[in-house]
């Protein structure tokens, strides 16, 4: 693609549960995942409430209920003591009720918190869920205006709550606009499509280039995949070269995926063979298809060559 961009990303805010990048509107109580303090819903500026806060905001309140009810018990049972030794018990009985709740409460915090939190990603399930297509299509209306490096910052926070399809294949096109450096906060594990896209592929031959070491097993098992398809591609024999070539990095990829790295042996360049062939010499038998053929190829290629003495 030409005309590509220089980039530099706004900072992913980290935290410790994906729930937490969720914030809620006072004024609608529609959900968001961007940074944006204005309301895409009603408007409102100023209004939104982080996830963990609300939690906490409602637990406190639960709290509070739960003290007054047991305070009022114990109010009732000392107006209905017989004597002033019944109002003594009944007062001493629910200071120590609501010391024990106390305690109890404070030990079981983090129980609380999980199940409230539970519940109420689950009845606001429908909800968080309207909220971050609102989210998805404030992102879309950034790349139909062109504004690629914004679309993709706010489908990458979308990304960590909902990853659906469409917002990969969107943070796909945003990504294929941008000359990809190895400083740059890329993604490949969490972009692979549900079928064959072509712009993938394009953008997984540039991220291979750049960080090889974003090359996993989910990634080289799709250019398995659809390996017809990637071939058909003009530079689609590059793009699996360079794939296959970053699975050098792991011994397991190599012993996995020998048969389809000695497919592509021809095409990788000198280094990645020497490389190579320092794996697969330490246990020879265990390539049985890879080590002969590589032996051949470098031997034709290389036999002169000082730094493979004794290696071939």
């Amino acid at each position: 693609m030409k005309n590509k961009i220089a980039a530099h990303f706004r900072p992913s805010r980290r935290t410790s549960h994906t729930f937490e990048r969720l914030k809620q509107c006072k004024g609608c109580g529609s959900y968001s995942s961007l940074w944006d303090n204005t309301c895409i819903n009603c408007g409102i500026e100023g209004k939104f409430t982080p996830l963990l806060p609300l939690l906490h905001t409602i637990l406190k309140r639960h709290a509070q209920r739960d003290v007054l009810i047991l305070g009022t018990g114990a109010l009732a049972a000392i107006v209905l003591g017989k004597n002033l030794m019944e109002m003594l018990i009944s007062l001493l009985a629910g200071i120590a009720l609501i010391v024990l709740y106390v305690l109890l409460r404070k030990k079981y915090t983090p129980h609380l918190e999980k199940s409230l939190l539970n519940q109420l990603l689950q009845s606001e399930n429908r909800t968080i869920r309207e909220g971050l297509l609102l989210d998805t299509e404030d992102a879309a209306a950034d790349l139909k205006a062109e504004n690629y490096k914004q679309a993709y910052e706010k489908l990458r926070e979308i990304g960590y709550l909902f990853s659906g399809n469409q917002v990969k294949i969107l943070k796909i096109i945003c990504l294929n606009h941008f000359n990809l450096r190895k400083d740059m906060d890329l993604e490949l594990s969490t972009l692979l499509p549900e079928a064959f896209d072509a712009d993938f592929v394009l953008y997984l031959f540039e991220v291979s280039k750049v960080s090889p070491e974003l090359v996993k097993r989910d990634a080289i098992d799709y250019v398995i995949r659809y390996r017809p398809e990637i071939e058909a591609l003009p530079g689609g024999r590059a793009a699996l070269a360079l794939v296959f070539t970053a699975a050098l990095r792991v011994k397991t990829y190599v012993v996995q995926y020998q048969d389809q790295i000695a497919d592509f042996i021809d095409d990788l360049p000198r280094e990645r063979l020497i490389r190579l062939l320092q794996l697969v010499a330490e246990s020879p038998d265990s390539f049985p298809q890879l080590y002969p053929r590589l032996t051949a190829l470098l031997k034709q290629k290389y036999e002169a060559d000082p730094e493979l003495q004794g290696i071939i």
